[in-house]
């Protein structure tokens, strides 16, 4: 059996149509897309998917959708890819009954970064992680963001929660000095069954790192490109137009001010409508759109 949060997890955005509500078909297509390019896993509402702009009933929708999508897709006695969902919220009352509307939407993992208006304490997260892990049996990844949320999971934490909190897994950022050193710290504390995946598209691109999962929003509008990608870096392979191609868009994203808002833009070049993102985030600017329509037409 696969373990869950391995390989290249897409993150797609959750498309909306011009009066803010959900278009569930467009996400739907999102993720029919990123399955039938060969992905090995989809993640719901998580930073590209602007959890936190639903409320609860929209967001067991999303997770339902994506679940259905993601089976339609499936070949006769092919195993089915994962959908898992992101459960961040204010408060642990939130967040658990998130994590049990995952598990009744058909999710088959969890993601979750601990976040707070003030930060989190190390004996808080464990608190956190812990409850949750009593109201599911899925999987739960640990969304590391240490510069949005102020908190930076150590080592002897994560290998807590592995132990106690049914965490099998860390999406943590290649934004740091030494990622190599973070990875090496990481494992000795965990373990090798644990699965150590890593995000930010400009990073992962440009060095491919050998990790269990590359975690990527990128991946989730551009995924027949990323498969390649990530194909070719676990075979060793030379890399071509895919990379260029990819790295000139992320680098694009990496420079613009409404992340969400240019997300959004970007399903739009590629033929998947949406409106921009529901606030706070803002749609991307014309100057923005015109950046990325370049980037993306090369």
């Amino acid at each position: 059996m696969t373990h869950p949060f391995t390989g290249l997890v897409a993150y797609p955005i959750t498309p909306l149509m011009d009066d803010g509500e959900l278009d569930l078909g467009a996400l739907s297509h999102l993720v029919r897309n990123a399955v039938a390019a060969g992905v090995s896993g989809v993640t719901v509402l998580a930073t590209s998917g602007a959890g936190v702009t639903f409320d609860r009933a929209e967001r067991h929708a999303v997770v339902e959708s994506a679940v259905e999508a993601a089976q339609e897709r499936v070949a006769p006695g092919a195993p089915y890819v994962p959908v898992y969902a992101a459960i961040s919220a204010p408060s642990t009352r939130e967040v658990v009954s998130l994590a049990q509307d995952a598990e009744r939407a058909g999710a088959a993992g969890v993601l979750l970064a601990p976040f707070s208006y003030l930060p989190l304490s190390d004996t808080e997260v464990r608190a956190l992680f812990r409850d949750v892990a009593e109201v599911t049996a899925l999987p739960i990844c640990f969304y590391n963001k240490p510069v949005q949320t102020q908190f930076d999971v150590s080592p002897t934490t994560l290998a807590y929660l592995a132990a106690n909190a049914r965490v099998a897994s860390v999406k943590d950022t290649m934004r740091r000095d030494d990622v190599a050193g973070r990875v090496s710290d990481l494992r000795d504390a965990v373990g090798p069954e644990f699965s150590i995946g890593l995000s930010a598209d400009v990073q992962l691109l440009a060095e491919r790192p050998d990790v269990d999962a590359w975690h990527s929003g990128l991946a989730g509008l551009l995924p027949g490109e990323y498969i390649n990608v990530w194909r070719l870096a676990r075979a060793g392979g030379q890399q071509g137009a895919s990379l260029a191609r990819l790295q000139t868009i992320a680098q694009a994203l990496a420079g613009m001010p409404h992340p969400i808002g240019a997300l959004h833009s970007l399903s739009n070049a590629i033929g998947v409508p949406t409106a921009g993102p529901r606030g706070p985030y803002a749609a991307a600017s014309q100057e923005e759109t015109w950046q990325l329509g370049s980037a993306f037409h090369g």
